[in-house]
């Protein structure tokens, strides 16, 4: 009887150290994944004086889980503070108010641990009340590649009036055989030696200016 205790007792024994071996030796899947890289968002957005906006790390996990929340855990700056200041602890942007000299772009940083920090861009720009642009010349040589030059000016709400934007504005362009970039302020006409067209107008804080054509011929 005791014989069999003890032969009981030996196999316990056994299964515990098996069992203890096999955790040692399948600890990798208990070992907490790490944060390989991590992102910011969101990125492009357009404020209003005095605003907030709530910025967010994601940090990609070494095993493919699903991205983890580091916000809290960053070192949050920014590069332009006539634009907005962000809470180092916290990924709060506020936006600077007045804005001098709108629109005013920062770049939003965050740091984890050694990594690289992830970067997301946001303009601060008050109500735009007019956006106008002009262009010169207006006709050009169809076969022979010509500059135009062109200007935009912004009034705001509360702020600076005819305040020249033209490196602030996206431009839109109709026709891009005939007028491909505008860089500023400046565009070249292609030179092909058909005759065409191209509307062209400017975008700026979610305004739209009215168009100028310019013609080839």
């Amino acid at each position: 009887m005791s014989s069999t205790k003890s032969k009981l007792r030996l196999a316990g024994a056994f299964a515990v150290l098996a069992t203890l071996a096999l955790a040692v030796g399948c600890r990798g899947f208990f070992v907490n994944p790490t944060v390989t890289g991590i992102t910011v968002g969101p990125t492009g957005e357009t404020i209003a004086p005095g605003a907030t906006l709530q910025m967010v790390a994601s940090g990609a996990l070494s095993d493919n889980s699903p991205p983890k929340n580091v916000t809290t855990q960053c070192y949050w700056s920014s590069t332009n503070h006539a634009a907005a200041v962000v809470d180092q602890n916290t990924g709060l942007v506020t936006a600077t108010t007045p804005v001098a000299n709108p629109p005013q772009t920062t770049t939003i940083s965050a740091a984890y641990q050694a990594l690289a920090p992830a970067t997301a861009t946001l303009t601060v720009c008050p109500p735009v009340t007019s956006l106008t642009i002009t262009a010169s010349p207006l006709s050009v040589p169809a076969a022979t590649a010509t500059p135009v030059t062109f200007t935009a000016l912004a009034s705001f709400s509360g702020g600076a009036t005819n305040q020249n934007v033209v490196n602030e504005v996206t431009w839109n362009i109709s026709n891009t055989a005939l007028l491909s970039t505008i860089t500023d302020g400046v565009g070249t006409t292609s030179g092909d030696s058909v005759a065409q067209s191209t509307t062209v107008s400017a975008t700026l804080c979610s305004v739209t200016s009215s168009t100028v054509t310019i013609t080839a011929q």
